[in-house]
């Protein structure tokens, strides 16, 4: 998850131009991340703003890096947690309406590479609430945006977790993964 360094996803009006996508080393982390996982999670709201996106970066790249990044992208199997979204236009997608705990615990046991939830906080909140977080990484931005969707809403959930690794990428991005503390 992208994150401001104040803790917000997303600006005061729903704006992610705060991210700081010129960087070498975070683009290289982000193609390294794609290649290691097995398939996206999404909650609607996130999964419309990638489709919005992707889908035409590979028919309109900025550069070659991004045609490649969009192709993973683009190949790359989806689950989108909803009860609203009535038909997925993404390709390789399907919806999860109900039984989410159920279907992503499902989904953990198989072989493979890792699921990964890349945006959304609403997602993040339910894969937590109902225990399906093994690591959570954070990419702290060095911007304060004072306002917006916090990546982690009130939910009355609390829970320790452990700081397993950081890495800088380049000078101001900073990567933390945590791991939910076990007893």
């Amino acid at each position: 998850m992208i994150v401001s360094l104040d803790g917000y996803i997303e600006g005061p009006n729903r704006e992610l131009d705060w991210f700081d996508d010129g960087n070498p080393q975070f683009e290289q982390y982000c193609d390294e991340m794609i290649d290691s996982v097995g398939l996206a999670l999404y909650g609607r709201r996130a999964y419309e703003l990638m489709l919005g996106y992707w889908p035409n970066a590979e028919v309109n790249p900025r550069s070659a890096a991004d045609l490649a990044f969009a192709r993973k992208m683009n190949a790359l199997p989806k689950l989108v947690l909803s009860r609203t979204l009535e038909q997925a236009a993404w390709n390789n997608t399907r919806i999860v309406r109900d039984r989410v705990a159920e279907t992503i615990t499902e989904l953990k046991r198989q072989p493979g590479k890792p699921l990964v939830a890349w945006a959304g906080a609403g997602l993040v909140s339910t894969l937590a609430r109902h225990d399906l977080i093994d690591e959570y990484r954070l990419i702290v931005h060095p911007v304060l945006l004072g306002s917006g969707t916090p990546l982690f809403p009130p939910t009355g959930l609390r829970q320790k977790l452990d700081l397993v690794r950081t890495t800088q990428l380049g000078r101001n991005l900073v990567v933390l993964c945590y791991e939910p503390h076990r007893t």
